[in-house]
């Protein structure tokens, strides 16, 4: 056992009791991952319906219940730590569904610099460390969000009267991306315009194809 492992166990995301990694359930605790049996994001969805540039979705959960108890949590209440275990939710996912091997690069939707400033972190970016450090895929920071645009669906204007506007830029270095496999990662998916607008500015800046992952779907319609 890790020494870091000892003095901070790890817990389950969703309750906060002790977990191991030589649990079966692990990330989550047993009690947890049978009430979450329900939830899990079993329907595998070609990409295409929903978001027809990707090459690929992945999702591990829906968005209710428990999990999504803990996402706000995670996300207003500094929980940083949950980062491990969610990121571990949405490796399975992929693992399930295709895996990593084509993977060039991570790169991920994130916060605006304003609710950075706010939170102190962008949680997407945290879950997505935790997957670069897991697989060894590098991580490129290439995507800036308008601080003037919405950050969650409590702003003044919801998701969908959003869907037309353009929230985010590209600012990272085109021959980077130039004919790379990325993977596009997100918390959590609401009406797919976030992802689609990410894809396009990805593709359009030379990514040879995008795929996307997320923690869990609020989608009724998945």
């Amino acid at each position: 056992m890790k020494l870091i492992d000892l003095i901070y166990p790890p817990r389950c995301p969703l309750c906060g009791n002790v977990t191991t990694e030589k649990d079966k359930t692990f990330p989550l605790c047993e009690r947890c991952f049978d009430l979450q049996k329900k939830e899990i994001f079993d329907k595998i969805t070609d990409a295409t319906d929903y978001l027809p540039q990707n090459k690929a979705f992945y999702c591990a959960y829906k968005y209710n219940g428990l999990l999504r108890d803990a996402v706000i949590k995670y996300k207003f209440n500094g929980e940083i730590w949950m980062a491990k275990p969610f990121s571990i939710f949405i490796i399975n996912a992929v693992e399930k569904c295709g895996g990593f091997e084509s993977v060039d690069y991570l790169t991920y939707v994130p916060v605006s610099q304003i609710r950075l400033a706010e939170r102190g972190y962008d949680q997407t970016f945290e879950i997505v460390k935790e997957i670069s450090k897991s697989k060894g895929i590098p991580i490129l920071k290439c995507l800036l969000k308008d601080n003037n645009k919405g950050d969650n669906a409590s702003e003044k204007k919801n998701r969908h009267s959003r869907v037309s506007e353009k929230g985010y830029f590209f600012i990272g270095k085109k021959n980077e991306i130039k004919n790379k496999n990325i993977l596009l990662v997100d918390d959590i998916l609401t009406t797919g315009a976030t992802i689609m607008e990410c894809t396009e500015l990805l593709l359009e800046n030379g990514a040879k194809t995008v795929s996307s992952a997320v923690l869990a779907s609020g989608r009724k319609d998945f």
